[in-house]
């Protein structure tokens, strides 16, 4: 009997940990989600996966009204005053371009938004500390700070002999200026020479990077930002053509024929999202919620790729990679 008590008392202490949707509370829950580009329609599956083990069935419990800007700022504005409208229960997005939008859209609503990733959001404003945002606002940091210098670091290891290496980025994105900064104080540590390939726009990136030649650079570092990562699959090409690898942060842009990521899983980070977003349905106050960090990081390596642009990967990082694409 005791053994019984004793198992039901840490099921229910194990229930109130994770957060569950109140079985008692029969609404149907209104959820605006709004994404800037397909780059982060990933963060949203894992988000519904994450609502649905939560006891959100959709439909029932739930209803997502999804919406996707591609690329279009005016859009997400437009999204995010239409979730005002709709008086909305939550609103969940990625990125930090999102959650800016939705944090000027919902300022006098108070509407709670869950961001999840969405950059360093102290660093970039949108929360006033880890420990308590301070607003509306909570969600998962996707670390892009933190893991610029390992993320080279990883490179260096990757590709061994590595000495210059070319940064991709967008000079006019406010997040991916601090990132390039922080890169230049870990190539510094790490002995290695940066050459800037910088893009305003498609036209701009593609040709800062077709312009890079294998006997000047050694291997390409790309910074994210939205538009990087929309022209992944066409820099990653112009890298291949050149016997480049190309590095990025995410396992779906390696999907598009990259070399290699190392960063986080955002289908992980959307399910990490979704027991915030539980915790603010069930009465806590965003501003409540400590902002979180990402639970796990991969390492991601395409084996197509290296064997196409005559690279060797070492053993030891092959059995270190989280996820292997041949």
């Amino acid at each position: 009997m005791r053994r019984t008590l004793a198992g039901i008392l840490i099921l229910a202490m194990a229930g109130s940990c994770l957060g569950f949707r109140n079985r008692n509370d029969e609404r149907v829950y209104q959820v605006g989600v709004m994404i800037t580009d397909d780059t982060y329609l990933t963060p949203v599956e894992g988000f519904r996966a994450g609502m649905k083990a939560l006891g959100y069935s959709e439909g029932t419990h739930v209803l997502y009204h999804v919406r996707n800007a591609k690329l279009d700022r005016g859009a997400l504005r437009g999204f995010a005053q239409e979730f005002v409208q709709k008086r909305v229960d939550l609103i969940f997005t990625a990125t930090y371009i999102g959650a800016s939008v939705a944090k000027e859209a919902t300022a006098a609503s108070g509407t709670p938004v869950v961001f999840g990733p969405a950059g360093d959001p102290v660093e970039t404003g949108l929360v006033q500390s880890i420990s308590a945002s301070g607003n509306n606002l909570t969600g998962v940091s996707t670390l892009s700070l933190e893991l610029t210098a390992k993320r080279l670091e990883m490179l260096t290891r990757l590709v061994p002999n590595t000495r210059r290496v070319a940064v991709v980025f967008n000079p006019q994105d406010r997040f991916s200026q601090e990132v390039v900064k922080l890169t230049y104080e870990a190539a510094k540590k790490l002995g290695v020479v940066l050459v800037e390939c910088r893009g305003r726009d498609a036209v701009e990136i593609q040709a800062a990077v077709g312009a890079l030649r294998r006997d000047r650079v050694d291997a390409v570092f790309a910074i994210s930002d939205v538009l990087v990562n929309n022209q992944v699959s066409t820099l990653s090409s112009l890298a291949r053509e050149r016997k480049l690898p190309y590095i990025v942060h995410l396992r779906s842009l390696v999907e598009q024929g990259s070399f290699a990521s190392y960063g986080i899983n955002t289908f992980e980070v959307g399910q990490q999202a979704a027991r915030l977003a539980d915790k603010i349905l069930n009465g806590t106050r965003p501003a409540d919620i400590p902002i979180e960090t990402p639970q796990k990081l991969e390492l991601v390596i395409n084996q197509r790729v290296a064997k196409e642009i005559g690279l060797a990967i070492p053993n030891k990082l092959l059995r270190e990679a989280q996820v292997i694409l041949r």
